[in-house]
């Protein structure tokens, strides 16, 4: 589905990570937090029963089924699936392309049998909330198709999550007493906290000294390491994503969705075995063709949105900038500060930045409608702007967002004052009709550009939506080359980025325009 990012006509998470908003909200099939990691090929033997999982939530049936059922094609080392069919309210897309071979080492944690004919594979983060969501559906539409479905975890805890890896570790200390599944339901409950591990261990009997020992061991580390690195080298980089007999589900899905899916894959699994493929080796006969390694796909351009693939005429123009003016890189991104995708998107400039000398952070407001104090947020960091201390407020906002929606105009000189500033000068600089149209230039650049979507970033001039520290980390290394080269031919740093822009376009080209 989407990045991750709110946009005015539309709202969900992915390869994102990281996410963008707008006004408005859908929460796609498949909302999915983003970043990450990089590696792919055998089976997994372990076996596990499940816990029971936490009922889903279900979608109010229609009492019909109406469905438009596509095309299965099972043909010599695997098959391609693409339908989609509506019950319950809920359609489900199964997926179809080139199918992905998940590096497995044989020890994740497994519920279902090997010889299973549906092999799903989870890749999740305990703190997102989406992987929260995504765990008791899943689960209960492995609990229904027992035997013919099983399901392998895989950690891919995200950076801009604190508590994800220490979570993720303690997953694994428990899977090495036999008690990874009621662990694992714990720490989505608590996203991830230890807070209470204590009382975690010994809820589930665990042996804490082994646990201690486990959790901070060097093989919990190379292990979730390894993890990470097989969803990396395919591309994954967002939580939930779900790898089905080797397609791809980025998000969650509900129930009714789930059963769509698993069913189809039956359907095409049963004609392979049918073939004369044996239920033991279908697996690996499945992934005999599936790719072990692909890049993170590049987004597509949305309908009068920019083009990814495209360069654009956008520049700093003075705004509030981490790093230096003669960066090879520069990054501008378009933020929201109520929009909680944008709040992931905080502390990845700060981390862009340190680690890498030559590049420059530069932020723009986009106040989004659907947001009623963004606004006002964005006036309250323009006018700490005037006092040197535009970033001390752009944390200060972000650590204060969940209290943003009910602020009022003394809440933001509570945190002008909490940073430092004058808090005479701030309330002038705050209601100065200069500080509003510096805002409103911002909007109005953000939307000749086609950007309706917070959080979106321009790589020198180049369009990346959402959160996904990864997209940003390719990009840099992209533009670096490309910068370094005008550099190498004479060009002077600082005036690397002009020439990059000189012939790039000045507004998102809609049709008929």
């Amino acid at each position: 589905m989407g990045e991750n990012t709110e946009t005015d006509d539309e709202r969900n998470e992915a390869d994102g990570t990281g996410a963008a908003e707008a006004d408005g909200a859908d929460e796609a099939d498949g909302a999915d937090e983003a970043d990450s990691a990089d590696e792919a090929d055998a089976p997994s033997a372990s076996t596990s029963k499940s816990s029971s999982a936490a009922p889903a939530k279900k979608k109010t049936s229609s009492g019909t089924l109406i469905g438009i059922v596509g095309f299965l094609l099972a043909l010599g080392g695997g098959f391609a699936v693409g339908q989609f069919i509506k019950r319950d309210d809920a359609f489900a897309e199964v997926a179809s392309g080139p199918k992905l071979n998940v590096r497995l080492r044989g020890d994740e944690p497994q519920v279902g049998p090997d010889d299973a004919l549906v092999t799903i594979i989870e890749f999740a983060d305990y703190q997102c909330p989406y992987c929260q969501q995504a765990s008791p559906p899943v689960m209960k539409a492995v609990d229904k198709y027992e035997g013919k479905v099983r399901i392998i975890f895989k950690h891919l805890p995200l950076p801009f999550h604190k508590a994800a890896l220490p979570a993720a570790k303690a997953a694994w200390a428990a899977q090495q007493q036999g008690s990874f599944w009621p662990v694992h339901e714990a720490l989505f409950e608590s996203k991830g906290s230890l807070s209470e591990l204590d009382a975690l261990i010994a809820k589930h009997g665990l042996d804490a000294e082994k646990f201690k020992v486990d959790i901070g061991s060097a093989a919990a580390a190379e292990s979730i390491d390894d993890d990470m690195k097989a969803a990396a080298v395919l591309g994954i980089a967002g939580t939930p994503a779900f790898v089905v007999n080797g397609h791809h589900y980025r998000g969650k899905r509900d129930y009714s969705q789930w059963k769509q899916i698993i069913e189809a894959e039956l359907e095409a699994a049963e004609d392979v075995v049918d073939g004369g493929v044996p239920a033991s080796g279908l697996y690996a006969h499945l992934m005999k063709d599936a790719v072990s390694k692909q890049a993170p796909q590049p987004s597509a351009a949305r309908k009068g949105g920019p083009d990814p693939q495209a360069r654009y005429q956008v520049k700093p123009e003075g705004r509030a900038a981490l790093g230096p003016a003669d960066a090879l890189v520069t990054i501008v991104e378009f933020s929201d500060f109520q929009c909680p995708y944008c709040s992931r998107m905080a502390p990845v400039a700060h981390q862009l930045v340190d680690k890498h000398p030559d590049v420059r952070f530069v932020f723009r407001n986009l106040p989004l409608g659907m947001h009623d104090n963004a606004r006002p947020a964005a006036l309250a960091a323009v006018a700490a702007g005037r006092q040197g201390k535009f970033w001390e407020m752009h944390d200060k906002l972000f650590e204060e967002q969940k209290s943003i929606p009910d602020a009022a105009d003394d809440d933001f000189e509570d945190w002008a004052e909490a940073i430092g500033l004058d808090l005479e000068q701030f309330k002038r600089d705050y209601a100065d009709p200069a500080v509003a149209r510096e805002v409103d230039e911002d909007v109005a650049v953000a939307h000749r550009f086609g950007v309706r979507g917070t959080p979106g970033g321009f790589v020198n001039g180049k369009f990346i939506s959402g959160a996904n520290i990864e997209a940003f980390e390719a990009a840099i290394t992209t533009e670096r080359a490309k910068a370094q080269a005008l550099v190498d031919g004479g060009t002077a740093r600082d005036q690397v980025l002009d020439v990059l822009l000189a012939d790039a376009l000045q507004r998102v080209m809609v049709k008929g325009s």
